[in-house]
């Protein structure tokens, strides 16, 4: 028997090729996006591990200071340390090339008087080709660059590279290249080795190292040795294996990975959306069949069997079918988050082809087909239920009261509120996947009620759709409410495809309305000069003397020179941002969210107080008044919070000090951001000439005013968005689709209706009008009911998701631009479809249309 029905799922199917194929079509998109960004956020780990382990080589251990540099001398206490078989110094830093298209390049300095062990076979002696090692030991001009670098730029023995260094550009010589495996493969192979020392004279680490890669001896245990150096060593300075570095760089961008996850999981759920919407209007299309088989005996267990049958093998292909092209898209998906990492986190990442992982593959695919059976199975048990002597009348005139009953209403509006309150009163601490349970709670709510939303929709549009357009236009509305269940699928699609939309726009219009009143309140200048073209840069730092240089021009009223870095914090890490306390507080009034300002002001300008973001007191725990401590390169720092203010730069936790306190405590006088204020007249177009005059030869700056610097910040918003664009264009696409797969629909169910009305002397551009305006009415509904779900939606977005990654107490700023701008794209996508299935409907023969059913 289930056989025989097979055969008339399949003639459906051949009937209906175009549904079947935007129903695969929403099911693919669902299961590519989730598995895409799965395989992106994998590949962007493995990259920044890779990184880590082949610039390591051999080493067992590695000691750092986060971002900060530190002294030379621990050298010496690392290599007296028993078991420490061989240490190295490295100085590491992402620079800039004047080469054409070059980009960014990594430069490592090491010890090339020494053998290189650690590095065997990459940078040693087997690996290092020097024509004259003594000429590039003594000459501090001298590089060895990757053949991969090399054969890109058509460089050879004695050729320049030109390099910004702290100093300005300065021309190195060519004079060795190394090998084409291990480390030379790290940043695409842009990699330059030096000496250590002409590494610290040209980038301003002179006597102080980025990091020291360790052999242990195999006689003693790795665990054995770092506890020794960690007892040897000042607690502000880490000491890890390779591979926890790793994870270290994993945890500074898990806010990306967890942002996008979640995007993927909304944008599965607007999918499967489209296959309960596929299925609903199937079963409705098939009343009568239905009832015919359930005449001559079909029981109601078959009939069911049928539809979850024919959802699941459109689950089977769809998701093959999205597992393809998730793969496709992943390489995209990377490349984009790559970028991000290097703009946003200021990340070296290895270029790596994203590998197919076949548990993603199985997980997704199990996800799409349940799915699939999920959102068939109430259309299923639909089917099942059908009387059959019901089945055989007009499916205009059925089971319209059974939709629309108030047990559903009064479910769907408690999970709303249920959802809601779980939202708002649930703790921290439950986790990310239990608080997204609450907005499918408030989702599914919504769907309960749509049957009602669109009756009471429709009730509205009536007048106004009688005024403006006659006849035609309340025929056109009252099509839409006689049969709800129908324009209810249509809707719901369309709900969740635009609540995604709208959400999402909240979301980053609220974090843009957010990142700029921290500005307002934080960089509260005249001018910037930023190091970098990123929002955050590891290794380029403007020295003291340049400072000194800059804010000692005629016209300057006062400055403030910031260094940003960060710093361990037990199993965690947060952001250290050193900068005149005195000058801040004293241009930014009301700077505080809690503590007293003028108490405030004085403690943290000497250096007896720190002031702490929001995120970081909601993340650690610390309050005002309580004290806190930092583990630095000196040694513990520990000091009482001050204030505590809304602070969004890093989703890390942030702590501001006096930079007098932090030049104590870490050894570093270089500052990444140098705010200037003004004396009043001085045209600031103008002082940006004079700040190139006096950097001119030395390190390249950025320069901006106060509006050039929001406009730069939420240029690099916009980038950290990028993969949240496209996912809110995909789920626009898939709700297009919904749309335009029930308008198609629609108009082949009513061709008898329609060939009735012209049978009636109704005119062909009556009959068309009335199509037209149905459409219009429909996707005027689900404009509203996606306006409302994504009211909801981004109340969970920014109340829970932005707290629970980051900490953030974000402000909501409605989208109303994008609700603008998406209100006529939706007319037009409704409208065009309807034109489109009118005029098919209308080429139809008026007795042919009659006969339709």
């Amino acid at each position: 028997m289930l056989g025989a029905l097979t055969l008339v799922t399949i003639r459906q199917w051949r009937l209906h090729k175009l549904r079947l194929v935007l129903t695969l079509s929403g099911i693919a998109l669902g299961v590519a996006v989730f598995f895409a960004v799965r395989t992106a956020n994998t590949t962007l780990v493995s990259s920044l591990a890779t990184t880590v382990e082949k610039l390591a080589g051999q080493a067992t251990l590695q000691v750092s200071a986060g971002e900060a540099s530190f002294p030379q001398e621990v050298l010496r206490s690392v290599r007296n340390t028993p078991g420490v078989k061989l240490a190295e110094p490295v100085v590491e830093r992402v620079v800039q090339t004047a080469l054409p298209d070059a980009g960014n390049i990594l430069v490592l300095g090491v010890d090339t008087a020494s053998d290189l062990k650690l590095y065997e076979g990459e940078l040693d002696e087997a690996g290092l080709e020097i024509s004259n090692p003594l000429a590039f030991s003594e000459r501090p001009d001298s590089i060895a660059i990757s053949r991969p670098f090399s054969e890109r730029y058509g460089l050879k023995e004695g050729d320049r590279v030109p390099i910004h260094t702290q100093r300005g550009r300065q021309d190195f010589t060519v004079r060795g290249f190394f090998k084409t495996t291990g480390a030379s493969v790290v940043f695409g192979g842009n990699l330059v080795l030096m000496d250590i020392y002409a590494a610290q004279a040209a980038f301003d680490r002179v006597d102080r190292l980025d990091r020291i890669d360790i052999m242990t001896d195999p006689a003693r245990s790795v665990d054995a040795v770092e506890q020794d150096l960690r007892s040897r060593l000042p607690a502000g300075l880490e000491v890890a294996r390779p591979d926890r570095r790793g994870q270290d760089l994993e945890k500074a961008v898990s806010a990306l990975r967890l942002g996008l996850f979640m995007m993927s999981l909304l944008t599965l759920t607007v999918g499967v959306f489209i296959i309960f919407n596929s299925l609903s209007v199937s079963v409705n299309q098939r009343w009568k069949e239905i009832g015919v088989l359930r005449a001559i005996g079909v029981e109601a267990s078959r009939v069911q069997q049928m539809f979850l049958f024919e959802a699941a093998l459109m689950g089977l292909v769809g998701s093959a079918v999205g597992v393809g092209v998730g793969y496709a898209l992943a390489g995209g998906a990377t490349r984009i988050m790559g970028s991000v990492l290097d703009s946003m986190y200021g990340l070296v990442s290895t270029p790596e082809r994203p590998a197919f992982h076949w548990d993603y593959a199985i997980t997704a695919f199990v996800i799409g087909v349940s799915a699939s059976l999920l959102a068939g199975w109430l259309p299923a048990r639909a089917a099942s239920r059908l009387d059959p002597v019901m089945a055989l009348h007009n499916i205009e005139v059925q089971r319209r009261e059974a939709v629309l009953g108030w047990s559903r209403f009064l479910l769907g509006l408690l999970l709303i509120l249920v959802g809601l309150a779980c939202t708002f009163f649930s703790p921290r601490g439950v986790g990310l996947m239990v608080h997204f349970t609450y907005s499918i709670m408030v989702q599914f709510g919504l769907v309960l009620l749509l049957p009602k939303l669109v009756v009471w929709g429709s009730r509205f549009l009536r007048p106004a759709m009688g005024r403006l357009f006659g006849a035609e236009g309340l025929i056109a509305v009252d099509a839409a409410v006689r049969m709800p269940r129908r324009t209810s699928a249509t809707v719901g699609a369309l709900m969740l495809g635009l609540s995604f939309v709208f959400s999402v726009g909240a979301f980053i219009h609220s974090h843009k309305a957010a990142l700029n009143r921290m500005l307002d309140r934080c960089v509260n200048a005249d001018l910037m000069i930023a190091t970098s073209d990123q929002l955050r840069s590891r290794t380029y730092h403007f020295s003291a003397e340049q400072e000194q240089r800059v804010t000692s021009l005629p016209g300057v009223k006062h400055s403030d020179g910031l260094r940003l870095t960060g710093v361990a914090q037990g199993a965690d890490d947060l952001i250290v941002i050193a900068r005149n306390m005195d000058v801040w507080f004293s241009n930014s009034p009301g700077l505080l969210d809690e503590g007293d300002e003028r108490k405030a002001h004085q403690l943290a300008m000497r250096g007896e107080g720190f002031v702490i973001s929001q995120n970081q007191s909601v993340r650690s725990g610390v309050g005002l008044g309580d004290q806190l401590r930092l583990e630095t390169p000196a040694g513990p720092l520990v000091r009482p919070v001050v204030g505590i203010l809304e602070f969004y730069y890093v989703e890390k936790g942030t702590v501001f000090m006096d930079r007098e306190l932090y030049k104590k405590f870490w050894g570093d006088n270089s500052v990444d951001l140098i705010l200037l204020n003004l004396e009043t007249g001085v045209d600031r177009s103008a002082f940006k000439a004079e700040i190139n005059r006096a950097m001119a030869g030395e390190q390249r700056a950025f320069i901006y005013t106060s509006e050039e610097y929001k406009q730069w910040t939420a240029r690099l918003t916009d980038q950290f968005f990028t993969l949240t664009y496209l996912e809110m264009l995909i789920a626009s696409f898939v709700a297009a689709m919904g749309l335009i797969n029930m308008l198609v629909i629609s108009v082949s169910e009513r061709q008898r209706e329609l060939g009735i009305l012209r049978a009636l002397g109704g005119l062909r551009s009556q009959v068309r009008k009335i199509v037209l305006l149905e459409a219009a009415s429909i996707s005027l509904v689900g404009f509203a009911t996606g306006v409302l779900a994504g009211l909801f939606n981004a109340y969970f977005l920014i109340h829970t998701t932005a707290r629970i990654i980051a900490g953030f107490n974000v402000r909501f700023q409605f989208p109303l631009t994008v609700v603008l701008v998406t209100l006529p794209v939706v007319l037009l996508v409704a409208l065009a479809a309807a034109w489109w299935t009118a005029q098919r409907a209308l080429r139809l023969p008026v007795v042919e249309a009659i006969g339709y059913e």
